[in-house]
């Protein structure tokens, strides 16, 4: 499983020397999001309802206008098992957008492969003790929404850790825009 991560890793770096369209590239994404019916409550089985839900966060860098890089954190609380905390890195596709029209919608997929972190909550005696490092962090989302320009809602159907059904909000820095802050302050 180890291998594999290394693989997505590489396979991500790899991406960022695609020849590139100047329309996006530069400009960088943050998304809040909450999921529901994560892969971890699955494997858990039933009750689906002893789980918080997972709470996510994103970063994302367009290396082109239709590709994104960047890392995802999620943070969900399964209660009848373990606190599980997902770092991991993904790469978005985009195969749709109405730039042009007055109401942008962008259709994209996205996957990403990384770490989960468990705190085993229901240890007792003579039960194994899970707590550490796993190779769990997967999320594949082949139907994903955004709805906005700048600031934006976003809406995801995919398995993994982030959940069945994922949303949220997200606000794309513009191009450059530390840069624009400084010439800001040197005024």
């Amino acid at each position: 499983m180890q291998r594999k991560l290394y693989i997505f890793c590489l396979a991500v770096a790899l991406i960022s020397f695609i020849p590139r369209t100047q329309a996006q590239r530069g400009k960088s994404e943050f998304t809040v999001g909450y999921g529901r019916f994560s892969s971890y409550q699955f494997y858990n089985r039933p009750p689906y309802s002893s789980s918080s839900g997972t709470f996510t966060l994103a970063y994302r860098y367009y290396v082109s206008s239709t590709v994104t890089i960047g890392m995802g954190f999620g943070n969900e609380r399964i209660n009848n098992w373990a606190g599980i905390a997902t770092l991991s890195p993904e790469i978005t596709v985009k195969y749709l957008d109405t730039r042009g029209s007055r109401v942008r919608v962008r259709l994209y997929g996205s996957a990403g492969y990384g770490v989960s972190f468990l705190t085993d909550l229901k240890v007792g005696p003579g039960q194994l003790d899970e707590t550490g490092a796993k190779p769990w962090g997967l999320q594949v989302t082949p139907i994903g929404v955004r709805v906005g320009r700048q600031f934006a809602y976003f809406a995801e159907l995919g398995f993994g850790y982030k959940g069945l059904v994922h949303g949220g909000v997200s606000w794309r820095f513009p191009k450059h825009w530390k840069q624009k802050e400084v010439d800001m302050e040197s005024k």
